[in-house]
């Protein structure tokens, strides 16, 4: 596998491909020794010999340049797609964007002609005029195919461990992990793998910055108790790792390293409480990440609303701003531009980083920012797996222990998209499962929805039960969207057709919220937060809808009230022929969000908000919002 500093320096010659290039110019792009250079450029040439030197320097091959250059090609793609993405209006110079990536112009054409065939068929088009490019589609269709990408970077654990072993060197990961296993299993602590991710990198980190001889500087006021259980686990591993590998851990740092363990000392409990997580991290850190995390929902449509994954953050931020404000960031010489690696994820820690400097008024560097995006990488993957589950019941002959050999291969099928239930002769209600799988042929005809499946499954009966687990799972999740419809698009809040003639964008939304009022879905101080949203960003979008709402979840119970307009109304940078004004209920949050995610996705349409807008009726209008379910699907 080649590194990051070969991508680098392979990078940085064929943009400069024209010239030669010094060892020490080489040097001070990739942040390295001149033997470094020579050693990465030996073991480049060794796989694929593609650089040239002389007493001049070094010079690429001409034939490598489409090879590699930024990464690779999906590097690449993703990156251009991001740059796009981010600048939709004005637009992205090409010659800037070619500088940015490390490519030439022809490299970049042929990257964009290799994204508009990727796109082709997402509903996505890119265009260049006057050496701009642009990305032309709905935002909806442009989050969706972001989102993909990101999925697409995927592996994040073999990465992980790729990464952390680059930047602990000649210290094996195998080992370190085990010795970290070890001790938390003499303490009968159990610990699932993302878990042990974050505690490894952290030790990874702690190792670099001792080689690099930055001693952690921790105050007097640190709470962590030297006979708490989270230090002595911090002590026992520092100990078996100082005498294997000559390394002094100070003090300081042993206690920074303790907090790792908090929670962990009932079965793998991150889920810190706020009032112990207090304990350890400033109220006003874990106050402003849960902001930045709540932007990043609505930026990214990207949910790390998660206990653990929000605890180890807050852990690691605290540390941060203790090293802004006492010693010298840690150079982290093998993650060092790691969009490279995952650009997406990257991108959403520059995203988090951007806001945590505003709003706190700190400042960290790039090696900072790449520590976070493989927090967010890490927990990714252990949230990949995850989605509803179908109960399927299988009801076969166990002749010669055919009933588990047919249940291993539906598992290989099918996967964790399914949770497996033996039937065993017992009674069952099939009103109350999703599939029910039989090899008895009087059952399978008297049982509506049954699946009939041979003894001993073929090939052909676990093709028929994939299909019925897929179509399960689409009406499930098709009848879940038709009853939240019903509960939270209110008829009594349902304005047909109103003449906007006279009326100003804040004198609807106070015409809706009045009604809201009135039918007690909202207090007196509703209106006054969506006014201060609206201040914030305008509500209106580019697919003619208006889509304003509070800046809290502060309504009695949650509704969507709609207004369709007779012509359009000009709201703020757009015109609009829909109102959609939200309240949300705390109490019911998740249930409307569930609901909410997919009734933005079909309004980011402007050809759904044109047939949503020229309804007749309330009842018509929920039959078209239902048919564009079903197309949505």
């Amino acid at each position: 596998m080649i590194t990051k500093k070969q991508e680098d320096i392979i990078a940085y010659l064929t943009k400069n491909q024209q010239r030669w290039v010094t060892a020490n110019e080489l040097a001070d792009f990739c942040k390295c020794t001149t033997r470094t250079i020579r050693n990465q450029i030996a073991k480049i040439n060794e796989r694929n010999p593609q650089i040239i030197s002389s007493s001049q320097g070094y010079r690429i091959k001409k034939d490598t340049e489409n090879k590699r250059a930024f990464g690779n090609n999906d590097d690449r793609k993703a990156q251009l797609f991001v740059s796009l993405l981010k600048s939709t209006d004005a637009g992205v110079d090409l010659y800037e964007l070619a500088e940015k990536m490390y490519v030439s112009e022809s490299t970049l054409k042929n990257d964009i002609q290799v994204l508009r065939k990727e796109i082709k068929n997402k509903n996505l088009k890119i265009t260049i005029k006057e050496e701009r490019i642009h990305l032309e589609g709905t935002e909806r269709d442009k989050r969706r195919y972001m989102i993909s990408l990101l999925y697409e970077e995927g592996d994040y654990q073999e990465k992980l461990k790729f990464h952390i072993q680059d930047m602990i060197g000649e210290i094996s990961l195998n080992d370190l992990e085990q010795t970290i296993h070890d001790v938390l299993a003499i303490h009968k602590i159990k610990i699932n793998q993302y878990s042990m991710n974050n505690i490894v990198l952290h030790f990874a980190i702690s190792i670099e910055r001792i080689r690099q001889g930055n001693n952690l500087k921790v105050g007097n006021d640190f709470k962590l108790k030297e006979n708490s259980i989270e230090y002595q686990l911090s002590k026992e591993i520092t100990t078996i790792l100082s005498k294997s590998y000559q390394i002094e851990f100070f003090s300081a740092e042993v206690k920074q390293l303790a907090l790792l363990f908090i929670g962990l000392q009932n079965e793998y409990l991150a889920n810190q409480k706020e009032s112990s997580l207090t304990d350890f991290v400033e109220l006003r850190f874990i106050e402003t990440l849960k902001e930045v995390l709540m932007e990043v929902k609505e930026t990214y449509l990207i949910d790390l609303q998660d206990d653990s994954f929000f605890n180890k953050l807050a852990i690691h931020l605290q540390s941060l701003y203790d090293r802004s404000q006492y010693e010298h960031f840690t150079r982290n010489s093998s993650l060092l531009d790691i969009k490279t690696a995952y650009p997406l994820t990257y991108d959403i820690a520059v995203y988090i980083s951007m806001l945590l400097q505003e709003k706190l008024k700190i400042w960290f560097n790039e090696d900072e920012i790449s520590f976070i995006a493989l927090h967010i990488g890490a927990y990714l993957e252990s949230k990949k797996e995850s989605g509803p589950k179908l109960r399927v019941f299988v009801d076969i002959n166990n002749y010669h222990d055919f009933e588990q050999m047919n249940i291993q291969n539906i598992r290989n099928r099918l996967g964790e998209d399914i949770e497996i239930i033996n039937v065993n002769g017992h009674k069952f209600d099939i009103q109350e499962n999703d599939v029910y799988l039989t090899s008895n042929r009087e059952k399978a005809t008297e049982i509506a929805g049954a699946v009939y499946v041979h003894p001993i499954l073929t090939r052909k009966d676990l093709d028929k039960l994939q299909k019925r687990v897929v179509a399960k799972m689409k009406s499930n999740w098709r009848n879940q969207m038709f009853l939240l419809m019903d509960r939270f698009v209110i008829e009594d809040l349902y304005f047909n057709q109103f003449d906007p003639t006279n009326s100003t964008p804040e004198s609807i939304r106070k015409k809706m919220f009045n009604k809201m009022l009135s039918e007690k879905y909202v207090g007196t101080n509703f209106f006054e937060t969506v006014e201060k949203r609206e201040l914030l960003s305008p509500t209106s979008f580019p697919s003619k809808i208006a889509v304003p709402h509070s800046v809290k979840q502060n309504a009695k119970k949650s509704a969507i009230s709609i207004m369709t307009l007779q012509e359009p109304l000009h709201w703020d940078n757009y015109s609009v022929n829909m109102i959609a004004l939200v309240a949300i209920s705390q109490g019911e949050a998740k249930e409307f969000n569930d609901f909410f995610e997919t009734f933005i996705e079909i309004v980011s349409d402007p050809i759904n908000v044109q047939q949503l807008a020229t309804t007749e009726s309330f009842s018509e209008f929920i039959l078209k919002m239902k048919m564009l379910v079903e197309v949505d699907e």
